[in-house]
């Protein structure tokens, strides 16, 4: 399906202003905020036995992680982005920060700690059918606290999204940009056609727990995992807006994607848009395919697109990244998309 970009992609890229070109100085920054791991990434010809002795196709070290990756997405697209989070100074800090400069994500306000270890996750890729199983390690390394949050000179910022982890102090940090957009609307009118004059706030819920229900009234755009939506009840993204909608903030946009079945969308009036799947010629590596639906449907919304063309083009992207190795190449297949002229 991936050669139906220019049918349906075509008129949505040519809206969005600078599309496929880097990032001005003075432009404004969208904020992701949560966690970078360092990914040890295993490919192998098909999913090992348990208690056998397997050999990979090949292997590869990747910064991992939702917001990180958020914004590995969001660079590529064209956007000026940062991540905020923490991160540890032992062995692996300097593969992480050259990765974050290598992709021209600011990095500035992290939070470093000198004695905890960087949140690891091993992930087999099975090549067989592009699958990916993590196992994640999170050690020691602290989670990022409001008091760190609150240091960030808000006026940087363009839109500021939340990867849903770390709840009582995610809502402190929403409930200051809050106060803070009282006291500074009027000079942050971005026109996203949101339904309000202050900074933009969005959160991905995915992690299926109880306590991340306590998120979902808090966002302007909420973005809903199919893990999170199954454990609340819902067996289809339809179920999923429903449901959502009950406890989310009036007039909020609600997002779900479920992979293979594409994604679906109620927009702050209840009007429910949707967008298929765009699947590859042959899936390679699921690895980031949410993140990178995410990161560019932010990406569509913090340049005003209509709710639709957001979803549509976050399901080409993701589309395109699943028959990839890794994030790298991403900024080629959107500039051939925005030319019209290319496939995946």
């Amino acid at each position: 399906m991936m050669s139906s970009i220019r049918e349906v992609c075509g008129n949505v890229l040519s809206q969005i202003p600078g599309v496929g070109t880097a990032s001005s100085p003075e432009q404004r920054k969208i904020l992701c905020v949560g966690l970078a791991c360092l990914d040890i990434i295993q490919v192998v010809k098909s999913f090992p036995v348990e208690d056998t002795d397997t050999r990979c196709v090949s292997m590869r070290w990747q910064r991992g992680g939702n917001a990180s990756s958020n914004c590995t997405v969001l660079s590529q697209l064209g956007a000026a982005c940062e991540f905020f989070g923490t991160l540890s100074k032992k062995e692996h800090l300097s593969f992480i920060v050259d990765d974050f400069r290598n992709y021209n994500i600011c990095i500035d306000n992290c939070v470093y700690y000198e004695a905890c270890d960087t949140p690891t996750s091993v992930v087999l890729i099975n090549k067989a059918t592009g699958s990916r199983t993590i196992i994640h390690s999170n050690k020691n390394l602290p989670e990022l606290k409001c008091a760190d949050f609150k240091k960030l000179d808000l006026s940087q910022y363009s839109w500021i999204h939340f990867e849903g982890r770390n709840v009582e102090e995610v809502i402190s940090m929403v409930e200051w940009i809050e106060f803070w957009n009282e006291t500074h609307s009027s000079e942050h009118d971005r026109g996203h056609g949101l339904g309000h004059k202050a900074l933009p706030i969005s959160l991905e819920i995915e992690k299926p727990k109880a306590e991340m229900q306590d998120l979902i009234p808090r966002a302007d755009v909420l973005f809903i995992g199919k893990d999170f939506a199954e454990f609340c009840g819902c067996t289809n993204m339809s179920d999923t807006l429903k449901k959502i909608a009950v406890d989310a903030k009036p007039n909020a946009t609600i997002i779900s994607a479920w992979g293979e079945r594409g994604a679906m969308a109620q927009a702050q009036d209840g009007t429910v848009v949707q967008s298929p799947a765009f699947s590859p010629r042959k899936v390679l590596d699921t690895l980031g395919a949410g993140d990178t639906f995410c990161g560019t449907t932010i990406f569509g919304l913090s340049r005003g697109l209509p709710l639709q063309d957001c979803i549509v083009l976050g399901c080409q992207i993701a589309g395109a990244k699943v028959g990839m190795d890794g994030f790298a190449g991403l900024d080629k297949v959107y500039r051939r998309m925005s030319q019209g002229s290319g496939e995946s």
